[in-house]
């Protein structure tokens, strides 16, 4: 007001000077412009005066609610910050908070001068964003550890598993390739004793006929003609067929009533009749059941080709598979020593040695052939039966020829002394021929067994180790209702982030068969080093949310086991240790809401990974066996071994050696579950897990604890000068805010987040 009267008097005081120039001169109109000029300077200072009043005030709003934000941001829970490293905002009401700083910055009732005199009209502040959403969990996380330098640890890590990438993959790749090719070559030569086995019955079936009996007692058959008598042999039918002739001549001379020979002629004709049928009749039945098993030992050798070619078709694939990116990645970093070349060598060796067990095609096509020769050598028999059958018809009456008889006789007993020598009389016959060929291929059976047995009682010693971490039920009641508050608890996160069920990363469980046990062993191994090969390409945010696992939570004391491991009876210390705090990072790890489940995971993949590296040296040290799959049995059988030895150490000492091959390098505890995290473990349940546990421990619900906080903030401030043309900027897009009633007022919107 007094600036307004101030003005008026000024403008009155010209206008009167002016008037008085008029009256006296025409100086006046010099008067008149200063008084416009005067007044548009005016006016433009005016407005630059408010305009620079509005800037400040501006600023000083923008102010204000940065400093409200951050006033009530910095009330965040201390108990989540000292223990997980975590921000969430605490209890206080922020409206309490933003209400204590907004008067400061604007004090109600100020007195004395104020260039910019802020009035704040309202304020409205809210929380959100809680600390239970996975993305605001996950990026806290990711701001916590890059501070905290983890990647040396994980480069330690790395250094450690270095020397022994080369050997384990090339243990992994031969492991992989005798198991699988092991299980194709036992099929194989099952389907091959089935061939020999079903060739020896046709055999059998030839035999079984006594057409062999029937032919001919003695080869003098040939050269003796032999009075009308008993037939006993075809060949008696060829020997007696000149007397008969004669006989038939002689009757055929006489009247019917003078006939000498008639019984003797009828008594050969039957005799004839009868054994050349009964020999046709049983090289007919015995031609049908041969050719059946011939056709079954086919059938069974082609069945062994297709394996003999899967095998072929399995160490291709085998071979030629990419699963060494990650052992790669590994050995080519700069951290660590470089493993013995020498052993991955052997293992080379090793792995070339399969190819010995695949069978060449020739071998098929020989067999095959030896089998169609059997068949047609049999049917030949058969035929020429029916032939000697017809011969004998023809000649009954005296119509044929002791010779025409001798020769049918002499091509059946030819065909059948040669199919005798071929396949049944010689001890050095086509067919034990094969079947010494074929038991070669099972020479390493027995060997394999034995070691096969050994691998057995290791691995039911393993089982019964893993098993007893698991049949504790009754003891550990009291701590159920723990791991059941953080299963609900956990899944209330998961309801709120909408995810799906999970129950368990890991079930422990180990082949039953050693072999497929160390093959399974392998492709953990395979797993470990594609995420150590992950990171070191920079899967970084997987190690920070690891760090943080292993950094914030508790993990088991494994020598707590050891009275277990070794009598097998749980002590009350044990089972107090098995509370859910003593096991915390296993939890995350494996989601078992079980209080010895996530304990018995992490063992049962220790001894994976032990089996694993065990047997990569158990190839070493059989690689003299002269058959590959005794080389892989005696493996197993040395890395089962081994393993069970490692649990027991480690148990007692805590640490074990990486490898026979690196004995300064030692692995404890909790470096397996830390390379286990790198292994495997879906990332939203691990967060999931985890916030559970900070539920659990500090009865702070991170669903209801936000992280992002935001003020909405609206101020004004009194126009000294001429508020009409400041309305007039403002409607021209000069201002920020707006002008009403004398007043500039503005708002503000200010965040932040943990």
């Amino acid at each position: 007001m007094k600036n307004t009267w101030a003005l008026s008097k000024i403008l009155l005081f010209f206008r009167r000077r002016g008037s008085c120039s008029l009256r006296k001169g025409d100086r006046g109109a010099v008067s008149i412009f200063l008084i416009f000029v005067t007044m548009v300077v005016f006016s433009i200072m005016a407005v630059l005066i408010d305009y620079a009043r509005i800037a400040a005030f501006e600023w000083r709003t923008e102010a204000s609610a940065q400093t409200s934000i951050r006033s009530i941001m910095s009330a965040y829970e201390p108990s989540l910050q000292e223990r997980y490293g975590l921000f969430a905002y605490g209890q206080t009401d922020p409206a309490l908070i933003a209400e204590e700083v907004l008067s400061d910055h604007a004090p109600k009732g100020a007195e004395g001068f104020t260039w910019v005199k802020m009035e704040v009209d309202q304020h409205s502040s809210s929380i959100t964003r809680p600390l239970g959403r996975l993305e605001q969990f996950d990026q806290q996380i990711m701001e916590d550890m890059k501070y905290k330098a983890p990647v040396q640890v994980a480069f330690e890590l790395i250094g450690k598993m270095k020397p022994v990438s080369g050997a384990m993959q090339e243990a992994a790749q031969t492991t992989e390739l005798l198991n699988k090719v092991r299980k194709d070559f036992d099929k194989r030569n099952k389907e091959l004793d089935h061939a020999l086995r079903f060739q020896k019955q046709a055999r059998d079936e030839a035999v079984s006929s006594d057409i062999g009996r029937s032919i001919a007692d003695d080869i003098r058959f040939l050269y003796s003609d032999d009075p009308v008598g008993s037939i006993s042999f075809a060949s008696d039918i060829a020997a007696q067929y000149a007397d008969y002739a004669r006989m038939v001549r002689e009757d055929a001379e006489l009247e019917e009533e003078e006939k000498i020979h008639g019984s003797s002629i009828k008594h050969y004709e039957n005799g004839a009749r009868n054994m050349s049928d009964s020999i046709r009749r049983s090289a007919s039945r015995a031609q049908g059941r041969h050719a059946t098993q011939i056709d079954r030992s086919i059938q069974a050798l082609q069945q062994a080709r297709i394996l003999n070619q899967q095998m072929k078709t399995t160490i291709q694939q085998v071979r030629a598979s990419q699963q060494g990116e990650g052992y790669n990645q590994v050995n080519q970093s700069s951290v660590g020593d470089a493993g013995q070349s020498d052993v991955s060598e052997q293992l080379k060796t090793v792995n070339e040695s399969v190819d010995s067990l695949v069978l060449p095609d020739s071998f098929f096509e020989e067999y095959e052939t030896e089998l169609q020769k059997q068949k047609t050598s049999y049917a030949l028999l058969d035929s020429e039966a029916g032939s000697f059958q017809s011969v004998v018809g023809s000649a009954l009456g005296g119509g044929g020829s002791a010779s025409g008889l001798r020769g049918a006789v002499t091509s059946m007993w030819r065909l059948w002394e040669q199919y005798n020598r071929d396949y049944v009389k010689n001890p050095n016959n086509i067919i034990t021929d094969r079947e010494a060929e074929i038991s070669k291929l099972k020479a390493s059976n027995n060997e394999r067994r034995r070691l096969e047995k050994e691998a057995n009682e290791s691995l039911n010693q393993a089982t019964s180790l893993l098993s007893t971490l698991t049949n504790m039920d009754q003891s550990l009641q009291a701590h159920r209702a723990a791991y059941q508050d953080v299963q609900a608890k956990a899944e209330a996160i998961r309801a709120y982030n909408q995810k799906p069920m999970s129950e368990g990363d890991y079930s422990g469980r180990i082949k039953q068969d050693p072999s497929d046990a160390a093959e399974q062993s392998m492709e953990g191994m395979d797993d470990l080093y594609s995420g150590l090969g992950e990171f070191m390409v920079g899967a970084r945010e997987r190690l920070y949310r690891n760090e943080y696992a292993f950094n914030y939570f508790t993990s088991y004391d494994p020598t707590k086991l050891k009275g277990l491991f070794t009598s097998k009876n749980p002590t009350e210390e044990l089972i107090q240790s098995l509370s859910i705090h003593n096991q915390e990072l296993e939890y995350v790890m494996y989601g078992y809401h079980d209080p010895m489940k996530n304990i018995a995971a992490a063992y049962g993949e220790i001894f994976a990974m032990r089996l694993a590296i065990r047997t990569m040296e158990g190839f070493v040290q059989c690689a003299g066996g002269a058959h590959p799959l005794i080389i892989l049995a005696c493996a197993v059988a040395k890395g089962f071994s081994m393993a069970l030895s490692d649990m027991i150490q480690l148990v007692t000492a805590n640490a074990v050696p990486l490898s026979m091959y690196t004995p300064n390098i030692r692995l404890s505890y909790s470096d397996f579950l830390r390379l286990f995290m790198m292994m495997h473990g879906d990332k939203e349940d691990m967060l999931i897990r985890m916030l559970a546990l900070i539920h659990y421990n500090t009865g702070i619900d991170p669903i209801k604890q936000g992280t992002y906080g935001e003020i909405h903030l609206e101020a004004r401030m009194k126009l000294w000068f001429l508020p009409g043309m400041m309305k007039m900027l403002g409607q021209a897009g000069a201002l920020e805010g707006e002008v009403k009633d004398g007043y500039y007022e503005t708002s503000r919107v200010s965040a932040y987040s943990y």
